[in-house]
């Protein structure tokens, strides 16, 4: 019996040191936390495995009052133990709480003053009224498109303006532009390069007439002069411009001594350079000739050499070498007195020469 005592008191005093070096690891700091959670899952087995060896030896009755006295240490013992843990828990709480605390104290901006309250209001007043009337503007420019596609503004009529030789179907159908379509999608600088691909238009300009309406307006070329071309002719106004090649000859001159090609010479196209600045001259004999009453009389011109243009007068079976375009005035009116001297007489007349001293030549021809 003595024995057994002496093996329990030992017992006791090994738990009890147990429960001190936890103790003492409590208060070292959170890092042996693992450890003493270890140690305290050792004590319960230990402590269980006595329990049982308690219930199963039977204790006398001398034995009874320390087997109730350890049992009380014990739960003692474990009391503590979840005191010291609860403790620890709190302090550890406690210093993340602080952390938390310390971080949002940084990020905390610092209290403004009134001035600055004021320009903080006031900016966001202009930020929202920026906001609001953009968004107004927004919903306005939404409405108003919606309302330009609507069927209101389809295309009832379509009315061509200055048109002569070409007829309006043609136009219209050079356009594209359809009854029923809607006038804003209409691109008018499209229409008006898909009409000028005729060569007669000189100029287009597209209105559009609100709500249903379109109107064309076309400047036409007008044929001035012609162009052989094999057994076909090509009407060219004065600009140079290519108009049209057609079995039908016209009560217009001839230009012959060009220098341009006859591959060249297309509906649209254009004179070479060299061609265009004689033909700047010859729109200039021609408007002198207008002024004297003889431009009718003339059914040819030959620009082959722009020192002498030469002048074909069927009529009067004559042909005039009228020089350059120098003095224009004053040839016509050499030439007007030959004509009417020479009646009947088929021959040249000469204005090329020095007027001032001979005058104006006309050699018969035999």
């Amino acid at each position: 019996m003595g024995n057994k005592a002496k093996e329990k008191s030992k017992m006791i005093d090994t738990k009890d040191k147990d429960i001190l070096n936890l103790d003492n690891e409590i208060i070292i700091g959170i890092k042996s936390l693992p450890k003493v959670q270890k140690q305290k899952k050792v004590s319960k087995q230990r402590d269980e495995k006595n329990m049982n060896k308690k219930k199963s030896a039977k204790p006398r009755k001398k034995n009874q009052n320390m087997y109730i006295k350890q049992k009380e240490q014990m739960k003692k013992n474990k009391k503590r133990v979840q005191e010291d843990e609860v403790e620890l828990r709190l302090g550890i709480e406690d210093d993340i709480y602080k952390e938390k605390r310390k971080k949002q104290q940084v990020k905390r901006k610092p209290k403004l003053t009134p001035k600055q309250q004021e320009i903080v209001k006031k900016k966001r007043k202009i930020i929202f009224r920026l906001v609001k009337w953009t968004s107004l503007i927004i919903l306005l420019i939404g409405g108003g498109i919606y309302f330009l596609l609507s069927p209101f503004f389809n295309i009832k009529n379509i009315t061509i303006i200055g048109n002569e030789k070409i007829t309006q179907e043609t136009i219209i159908s050079l356009s594209e532009i359809k009854l029923e379509q809607n006038t804003f999608k209409i691109s008018k600088s499209k229409v008006e390069q898909a009409i000028k691909a005729n060569s007669y238009i000189d100029s287009v300009k597209v209105k559009r007439k609100l709500p249903d309406g379109i109107e064309i307006q076309v400047t036409e070329r007008k044929p001035a002069y012609m162009l052989t071309l094999g057994n076909a002719y090509v009407y060219m106004n004065k600009q140079g411009y290519l108009l049209e090649i057609s079995q039908e000859k016209l009560d217009l001159p001839i230009i012959t001594g060009i220098l341009t090609s006859e591959d060249q010479l297309q509906e649209g196209s254009r004179l070479c350079t060299e061609d265009l600045q004689k033909l700047s001259s010859v729109i200039q004999i021609m408007d002198s000739a207008n002024n004297n009453d003889m431009g009718k009389l003339i059914t040819k011109i030959n620009i082959s050499d722009k020192q002498d243009y030469i002048l074909e007068l069927k009529s009067e079976k004559k042909n005039v070498h009228v020089g350059d375009t120098s003095n224009l005035s004053t040839k016509m009116l050499y030439i007007k007195k030959v004509l009417q001297s020479e009646k009947k007489k088929e021959g040249d007349i000469f204005v090329n020469t020095d007027l001032s001293t001979k005058g104006a030549i006309f050699r018969e021809k035999v």
